[in-house]
């Protein structure tokens, strides 16, 4: 394909193409990005050659994506910036955007939850003789009762768990962050349920959840039948068309978690100020910030909850420029 460029700047950033071919891989993604500029700085009618932060800055105003496509579009003038600084041309570029200022996670609902856990344990009952069907549903209250990842989950040992204190060692976590994680006393009888199951021989494995052979199963085979169980449910995503949306899944459970203690703690009358801080150390997060992402929700069904929680981040969290 012959790519033409027409604006003030066609030739510069012709050669620069043509130097990106011989020394990335993804010069496609390059392509795309500076056609765009320059159809951009044809449309204004530069006529000097020059790029600034303020122009890029009218240029990103233009794209409804996600602020991670941005950033890769940016990084892309960035290095284009370094070429014609090469050349005597005066360039200055916007501040980056922070990667995680577009996540919206996925949070289910009480009702979407109550039908998963049914769903779950309808699994259990038509697959009897099925040894992940009998984990299914106690892996689920584990991530939704604990907020663990679903690696932290499937790494668990027995000797990781204390039934007679309800408390969970987690020691395979992000980071080799360890951390000590407690239970309700309904995740205890589940589990002291779950490992007197004489028929699955858990009590035998030093893993929770196991295949036949003693070893844990990948997360994508829990993945698999939690993606079947949604499908089978219509829980869909009502926000998919936004950018940075995300669609449900497993690790939605961890965002889930994260959601329903916030609100619980408060109608318990234990504000946002002295709830998060704890709940962030209990996630395994190393500081406020990672926690960030996860004080979100569905508008459409958290609308006051999006009030208190933007309240509060206003003024603990730093906000975009």
């Amino acid at each position: 394909m012959n790519i033409v460029f027409k604006s003030v700047l066609k030739d510069e950033l012709a050669s620069f193409m043509e130097f990106i071919k011989l020394s990335v891989t993804d010069y496609e993604a390059y392509q795309r990005t500076l056609l765009k500029l320059d159809s951009f700085l044809y449309t204004e009618c530069l006529v000097e050659k020059k790029i600034d932060a303020n122009l890029l800055a009218r240029w990103f105003e233009g794209f409804t994506v996600r602020l991670s496509t941005k950033k890769g579009m940016l990084s892309h003038i960035k290095r284009l910036s370094g070429y014609l600084s090469t050349l005597g041309i005066p360039t200055s570029l916007p501040e980056l955007p922070r990667n995680t200022a577009d996540f919206n996670p996925y949070v289910f609902s009480k009702d979407e939850m109550m039908r998963i856990f049914e769903a779950s344990d309808d699994y259990m009952l038509t697959s009897p003789n099925s040894r992940i069907a009998a984990e299914f549903p106690v892996l689920l209250r584990i991530l939704y009762g604990c907020g663990l990842r679903l690696g932290e989950a499937i790494s668990l040992k027995w000797d990781d768990i204390n039934l007679s204190d309800g408390i969970i060692t987690v020691k395979v976590a992000k980071n080799q962050k360890q951390r000590i994680v407690p239970m309700n006393e309904e995740l205890k009888r589940i589990l002291n349920l779950y490992r007197r199951a004489p028929c699955f021989d858990v009590q035998g494995c030093g893993f929770l959840f196991t295949k036949s052979d003693g070893q844990p199963r990948s997360k994508v085979a829990y993945g698999n039948i939690f993606r079947r169980i949604l499908y089978d449910l219509g829980i869909r995503n009502p926000q998919n068309t936004k950018p940075g949306s995300h669609g449900p899944c497993i690790h939605s459970l961890r965002h889930t978690f994260t959601l329903h203690s916030l609100l619980k703690a408060e109608s318990e009358g234990r504000s946002f100020m002295e709830t998060v801080p704890f709940l962030s150390t209990y996630l395994g997060h190393e500081g406020l910030m990672q926690t960030d992402k996860y004080l979100k929700a569905r508008h459409e069904l958290y609308t006051e909850a999006h009030t208190v929680i933007a309240d509060y981040t206003r003024g603990v969290f730093p906000q975009e420029v």
